[in-house]
């Protein structure tokens, strides 16, 4: 009896070791699909009274967008279990690279549903260096909620809401820039 038991056990383990590679793999494989038909966003600016955000760092300090007026703000709302957010860091941190640095440019990728653990191991497996946050679904307001992720929003340097985007982009496209560049300037 206690052979089959063990017997059950090793099949049991080796089943769900063979499905979570499956499931990897199927996540990996529409991923890449996902990447390969990203597009550059079409950006308008259509400016709207902003809702504050309270958000969180991966240490836990809380955080308001409002404390980000006076600079152009690129907020990200994602997750490492969403295919299109994972598809379209790349670019997302290609558009950070270009603004590293610029004191009038900030950028909160902000995920939700995640563990600050959980961002972080996501981070340092694919090589990113964005400013990454985390919050809880029931601090997203409920203008900012959009029904899909990854869910992107343009902040103007007056706080305004000038730019919405849901879904997976090519952020790293010469327009992204180009737009961001026109609200330094404004």
């Amino acid at each position: 009896m206690r052979k089959i038991l063990k017997r059950v056990a090793i099949g049991v383990v080796a089943f769900v070791l063979v499905g979570a590679c499956g499931g990897l793999l199927v996540f990996k494989l529409l991923e890449k699909k996902v990447a390969a038909r990203e597009r550059a966003p079409h950006l308008q600016q259509h400016p709207e009274v902003a809702s504050d955000l309270v958000y969180r760092t991966l240490d836990g300090e809380t955080q308001h967008l409002s404390s980000s007026k006076g600079k152009v703000v690129f907020l990200d709302l994602w997750g490492t279990w969403c295919i299109q957010c994972v598809a379209e860091m790349p670019t997302v941190q290609k558009l950070y690279n270009h603004y590293k640095g610029d004191p009038q440019v900030q950028f909160l990728i902000v995920s939700r549903l995640d563990s600050p653990s959980a961002v972080r191991l996501y981070a340092q497996r694919h090589g990113f260096d964005l400013p990454f946050y985390v919050m809880e679904d029931d601090d997203i307001p409920k203008s900012m909620i959009l029904h899909q992720f990854p869910s992107t929003f343009l902040y103007a340097k007056d706080g305004s809401l000038v730019s919405k985007h849901v879904g997976a982009a090519d952020w790293s496209d010469q327009s992204v820039m180009d737009f961001i560049d026109r609200l330094k300037k404004q």
